[in-house]
């Protein structure tokens, strides 16, 4: 979202760097268990969100950003108030 001119191979090389980097730091510290099924979900969790990101552009085209944040803040209030009736 924060650099649409960028190809999907360099938006993917971001996500498995940011990946490594918190499974490493996680190995490093001894902050929970770094595990290569970590990595692999995580890599493939901001893969999928690129492409439904890419494909809410090419359906929605100039409304994509406000769309995914219109959703993205129902589904921060419900997990809130999910959290909220759970304490």
């Amino acid at each position: 979202m924060l650099k649409p001119n960028w190809s999907f191979l360099k938006k993917i090389a971001v996500i498995v760097g940011v990946s490594l980097l918190f499974e490493g730091l996680q190995f490093i510290f001894a902050i929970g268990a770094s595990d290569i099924t970590d990595f692999m979900g995580n890599t493939l969790g901001g893969i999928m969100g690129v492409g439904v990101y890419i494909v809410f552009c090419k359906l929605f085209s100039t409304k994509a950003n406000k769309i995914l944040n219109v959703l993205a803040s129902i589904g921060t209030i419900c997990i809130v108030a999910l959290l909220l009736l759970l304490i």
